[in-house]
């Protein structure tokens, strides 16, 4: 039995650690999931520069009210204090570990630089790197770490678990570059994809999970203990049918190749897992994080059968313009589905073409939000993304232009300005003469006021006012001037518990209203 310790960097997104936690116990080993510090949300406007550390690539959007526009950046973190590195060594020289593995997301790279070279102080074990940061950077990563997992990280592990346990050298492992002692590289072949039936549930009990953040260091932790999103998350496929130019998911189509990476596991897993969730652990909502779910009727179909019969629970989902159609929404209205989001990310075809590779007809956008409403799935929102490197203040025209057709019971609460994560596919837009030659350079008194129109579209103010604000030049000069009729709630988006939560309130609010109105006669 190897015994791996797993630290993963910020609380919050948890899959990752409870997945691989189960796939080693899976297996015979024993891990440690330390939940690192946790991710915080920064006001730009109003911050302390010596407190925050922010990640290696901006993630910024506005929220926009009657107090004007504010600019928030979700990539931060407070910086390490020497009580949370004392913490974190004392932890793990009392769990005793063979290896030591760090799991990161892109942008807290220079994070896992830092507990790296802390670690290397204390300990001789091989210090391990994966998850997507290190699977996009790999020349970066292998700089720091002994071995770096280049990819999915579940028959790794255990890979790595079983060498360690036999003592035997970590060379040559399929999906990893090694280090090597005279400080060369070996770029080991590419690993296939994992078959998602044959890799074992999360597991999420707290005596294989810590916690340090600041003073708080918990030995024994469970992992939704202070998540705000109190919604059971889960994945029940990987991959995803499209390859938009912003999107992990294309960096991995190219990296590893398109066909076979749109898998799912079988209906019975997932229920599976769900029972675990609701009867185990208690959870009383469901948060599907698929890319896009409503892909494959005839799974969802199948599934969706089940769920109704077995687990019951209200539900959170992604969908696409052109994967649902009102069958499959009744579908998930039946099933539980109160809140659901739409990924639109811009009215602009020329932006949806050309930078972001996902050519999406607006008319369907409109019918498909259209659709939505009319299923009666009570807590609908979009996604957008309307600020890039390569915008005219046409897109941006047309993206009012979409928001004054999607219905309004259809929210969209933030506006996020495009991160560019390195080696994803839009970093290629940049290589584009033609491209960067039609941009118009906005300044940010032009996004602001088309955001704050935006953010017009989704109040109770008629469309036809909020075309004719747009027209008025007045408002076009200080848009300051559309403050005090822009809407107080939801500066921020909320989380998918609280939009399950949102909509089961609706559902209620609903039927009692009817209840009513049946009793009135």
């Amino acid at each position: 039995m190897a015994k791996i310790a797993i630290i993963k960097l910020f609380y919050g997104m948890t899959i990752t650690g409870a997945q691989l936690a189960g796939q080693l116990l899976a297996h015979g080993h024993q891990p440690k999931v330390i939940y690192f510090k946790k991710q915080e949300v920064v006001p730009l406007d109003n911050y302390d520069p010596e407190e925050f550390v922010f990640g290696d690539v901006p993630m910024r959007s506005y929220a926009i009210n009657k107090e004007g526009a504010y600019l928030y950046d979700t990539s931060a973190w407070k910086k390490n204090k020497p009580q949370e590195l004392q913490h974190l060594v004392t932890l793990l020289k009392e769990f005793q570990p063979d290896a030591i593995g760090i799991t990161c997301l892109s942008h807290a790279m220079k994070q896992a630089e830092a507990v790296t070279a802390h670690l290397r102080q204390h300990f001789s074990q091989p210090i391990l790197w994966g998850g997507t940061g290190p699977t996009i950077e790999p020349d970066r990563s292998i700089a720091h770490a002994d071995v770096v997992c280049v990819g999915e990280g579940e028959d790794v592990i255990v890979e790595i678990a079983n060498r360690l346990d036999a003592g035997e050298s970590l060379t040559g492992i399929a999906g990893t570059w090694c280090r090597l002692p005279d400080g060369s590289v070996q770029k080991n072949p590419k690993r296939p994809v994992a078959d998602l039936e044959q890799i074992a549930m999360p597991y999420w009990e707290a005596e294989h999970f810590a916690f340090i953040n600041g003073p708080r260091f918990e030995r024994q932790f469970l992992p939704n203990a202070h998540n705000v999103d109190k919604s059971y998350q889960i994945m029940t496929q990987r991959g995803c049918p499209f390859s938009c130019s912003f999107c992990v998911e294309s960096f991995y189509q190219n990296e590893f190749g398109k066909k076979d990476s749109l898998r799912r596991m079988s209906p019975e897993k997932a229920i599976r897992e769900l029972l675990y969730a609701k009867d185990v652990l208690g959870y009383r909502t469901v948060t599907f994080m698929d890319d896009v779910f409503t892909v494959n009727p005839r799974w969802l179909e199948e599934f969706l059968g089940l769920y109704k019969q077995q687990v019951g629970l209200p539900f959170f989902c992604y969908t696409y313009p052109t994967t649902h159609n009102p069958k499959v929404l009744a579908m998930l209205k039946d099933a539980g589905c109160h809140a659901i989001t739409m990924g639109v990310q811009s009215g602009s075809y020329r932006i949806l073409t050309e930078v972001y590779d996902r050519p999406t007809k607006i008319g369907r956008v409109t019918k498909a939000a259209q659709e939505i409403v009319d299923s009666g799935i009570p807590a609908a929102t979009f996604d957008l993304i309307p600020q890039t490197e390569f915008d005219k203040e046409e897109d941006l025209r047309e993206t009012l232009e979409l928001l004054l057709q999607i219905p309004k019971e259809m929210d969209s609460t933030f506006y996020n300005i495009m991160a560019y994560f390195p080696n994803y596919p839009i970093q290629d837009k940049f290589r584009d003469a033609q491209l960067l030659a039609s941009s118009e350079r906005l300044t940010e008194d032009t996004y602001l006021y088309y955001f704050k129109l935006f953010g017009l579209t989704r109040t109770a103010m008629p469309m036809e006012q909020v075309r004719a604000l747009a027209a008025d030049p007045k408002y076009r000069a200080d848009h300051n001037l559309l403050n005090p009729l822009l809407d107080d709630a939801n500066m921020l988006k909320p989380n998918y518990g609280e939009l399950i939560e949102l909509g089961i309130q609706r559902e209620r609010e609903k039927r009692e209203q009817d209840a009513l109105r049946q009793a009135r006669g």
